[in-house]
């Protein structure tokens, strides 16, 4: 593989984490899953590339870093916040307080949020 096609290759990983990124952004896991093959194809062609590595290759390998580390904070972040809501629903199943009985009457007079308002 020459040198300007392995930076051509690079320019498309770059485009095609930004994408990635717009997708968690979203919170699109199924786009994201159709991603992944498409990610692992690239992986090969990092490392079957033994050529020179030119200065515009070492800006993309950067940048390529700095998405994938992007990425990776954006998908903790999703995780942290899936994990507080699952807590906040879970809490809430364990004190069922405040559900309607047969006569639609409110039994109980605890109030429960998602917010957690103890701050």
């Amino acid at each position: 593989m020459q040198t300007k096609e392995f930076e051509r290759k690079l320019g498309n990983f770059v485009k095609l984490l930004k994408k990635e990124r717009g997708y968690l952004i979203k919170d699109d896991g199924e786009s994201l899953t159709n991603l992944l093959p498409e990610k692992e194809s690239f992986v090969k062609i990092l490392e079957e590339y033994h050529g020179d590595v030119s200065e515009k290759a070492r800006e993309l390998i950067t940048a390529i870093k700095t998405q994938q580390e992007e990425n990776l904070l954006l998908t903790r972040q999703a995780i942290g916040y899936q994990d507080m809501l699952m807590g906040a629903i879970k809490k809430n199943l364990d004190n069922p307080a405040g559900t309607y009985s047969k006569n639609a009457q409110v039994r109980g007079g605890v109030h429960n949020n998602f917010i957690d308002e103890e701050v």
